[in-house]
């Protein structure tokens, strides 16, 4: 039986030092959301230590939110990489650790083990499900699933502890203005972020402008991104004659700007991996098409965004077409996807999801002397 007594005023419930594991794949993926939960996690007064081996972790670097910038964590490098970095949290040691995504676990696990602390782990795609599965579920104090079908993948096929499960959608920023078609009669513009890799789709996207063209619709495309393929898809576009209507970038920081002046965010992939960009776009007030996703549960088609009904050029030309010639459905969509993520990715809701979580932990290891 745990007692907490009342009338002892030396009692104070410990300090949640939490060390959060940030490896590369999570800052493509999920982008603004992982400042919002460090900012959100000091303001539910957790001592935030961001640990990561990609140096856009500097920029997270904010008043009391703690940064350690490490190594990769590779082979042959790990073990000698994993005992740098234990060093250099000795100093304050965590209460909790927190991997963001599979990438992260292995460091994650170390510093739970050197420290006692607990392990908590963010589950954010189907790859995090398939490294769990190789992992002691009985050594995770928690699983924190960005989605409901992630939740259900855990507790369902990986048969993991449903009280262990803890369903934390991500917070995102929702604009009270609407991006798409703020001005009814300029061109219609596009915006696809994801990197030109072979499994991304944006191969598709091209497919669906050259349509689209063929059709007689103007339109502008914008393609921030960055990959093996990009020297591919640009000859794609020149083959086609499409230079004058697609434009190639690399990302620059964060996709909010773009998003302010673009009218619909295309998601040319049905990969399964949880990415913050097409809800961004969301809060953003743009209409948003997509893939079928298996995991990114905020896209329901008809409500948040248009689900393509194959996963082909086609099917995405179609799509794009649907909103192109009907702009009040269009903007219809973007107003109902803004209000969507005010009401289920609240950044307060998240940061105070995960800091329950962490509380939760640290109360069921915590012994108090029952005074007489």
């Amino acid at each position: 039986m745990l007692l907490v007594p009342d009338d002892d005023d030396s009692y104070t419930p410990q300090a949640v030092i939490a060390a959060v594991c940030v490896d590369e794949e999570a800052f493509d993926r999920l982008g603004r959301v992982l400042r919002y939960l460090a900012v959100g996690l000091v303001d539910q007064a957790v001592h935030v230590r961001l640990l990561s081996s990609d140096r856009r972790i500097e920029s997270l670097s904010l008043g009391p939110i703690q940064t350690v910038l490490h190594e990769p964590i590779v082979w042959p490098f790990e073990n000698r990489r994993i005992s740098k970095v234990l060093e250099a949290a000795a100093h304050q040691a965590p209460t909790v650790v927190h991997g963001l995504s599979a990438g992260s676990y292995r460091l994650a696990t170390a510093l739970a083990d050197a420290f006692d602390a607990d392990l908590v782990l963010q589950v954010t795609s189907l790859t995090d499900c398939d490294r769990i599965a190789q992992m002691d579920h009985g050594r995770v104090g928690a699983f924190l699933a960005f989605s409901g079908s992630l939740a259900r993948v855990l507790e369902e096929q990986l048969k993991a502890p449903a009280d262990r499960i803890e369903l934390v959608r991500p917070g995102i920023l929702a604009s009270q203005q609407i991006a798409c078609f703020a001005r009814p009669e300029g061109i219609t513009t596009l915006l696809c972020t994801a990197n030109f890799e072979r499994e991304r789709g944006v191969d598709r996207l091209i497919d669906a402008i050259d349509l689209l063209r063929q059709r007689g619709h103007e339109l502008l495309a914008f393609l921030l991104g960055r990959g093996r393929q990009e020297s591919a898809l640009r000859r794609m576009v020149r083959d086609r004659n499409l230079a004058s209507y697609v434009a190639f970038a690399h990302p620059l920081g964060d996709h909010a700007d773009a998003m302010k002046s673009a009218d619909i965010f295309v998601r040319p992939t049905n990969d399964g991996v949880f990415t913050a960009d097409a809800l961004q776009a969301m809060g953003a007030g743009m209409a948003v098409v997509s893939f079928p996703s298996t995991v990114c549960d905020y896209l329901r088609h008809g409500e948040t965004a248009v689900i393509c009904a194959e996963s082909t050029g086609v099917a995405l030309a179609d799509a794009l077409e649907e909103l192109i010639v009907n702009r009040d459905r269009a903007r219809e969509v973007a107003a109902a996807s803004a209000d969507y993520v005010r009401s289920h990715h609240a950044m307060s809701a998240m940061a105070e999801r995960t800091a329950n979580t962490y509380r939760k932990l640290a109360l069921a290891r915590a012994t108090f002397p029952i005074t007489e």
